[in-house]
């Protein structure tokens, strides 16, 4: 463990005195890709998305896991605009309005014109895309319990807060 002082100081008599000492630790890991936040990380995000595909298609839902994303998101936020789910999803612009065309063209989906912009459009579930959610979400919850089913609650709480740290962090 690294651990680093703080040392407020003042200038007196041509010297400077340290006048509190605040230790703060920090944690400093060598980088190690077996051990790589960043790999576990991409490699779970990957395998949620492969393990959600594949529990769909076995119930005879043709949907992806960037569809599942932004269905899901819409299942919880009012009309966001395109930008709006890139930015909370973390996807680019394409692929975004890519993966948006799609469930519009299934009918899961509609664009809005915005009541606050004309020019701008807004995202919004359709009956059948609400129907869909409320199908798919049971199989959404099976993949995660399969993912968590050697975690107790408190490691399952844990797991989650420390993520959005380091999310938080990132951000």
């Amino acid at each position: 463990m690294f651990i680093s002082c703080l040392y407020l100081q003042c200038f007196k008599n041509d010297y400077y005195k340290p006048i509190a000492i605040a230790k703060l630790s920090v944690v400093r890991l060598p980088y190690d890709f077996d051990y790589s936040l960043g790999k576990i990380t991409q490699q779970v995000s990957r395998l949620l998305g492969q393990r959600l595909e594949e529990v769909f298609a076995q119930n005879g839902f043709s949907v992806s896991a960037e569809q599942w994303s932004i269905i899901s998101m819409l299942s919880r936020r009012e009309h966001p605009t395109q930008k709006e789910i890139g930015t909370f999803l973390i996807m680019d612009k394409v692929s975004v309005n890519r993966t948006i065309d799609r469930l519009e063209s299934a009918g899961w989906v509609k664009r809005v014109v915005s009541d606050k912009d004309r020019r701008s459009k807004t995202i919004a579930l359709t009956h059948s895309g609400r129907a869909l959610y409320d199908s798919l979400s049971k199989y959404a919850e099976q993949v995660l319990e399969k993912a968590l089913k050697e975690m107790n609650e408190e490691d399952t709480r844990q797991l989650f807060v420390l993520l959005e740290k380091v999310y938080s962090n990132l951000t």
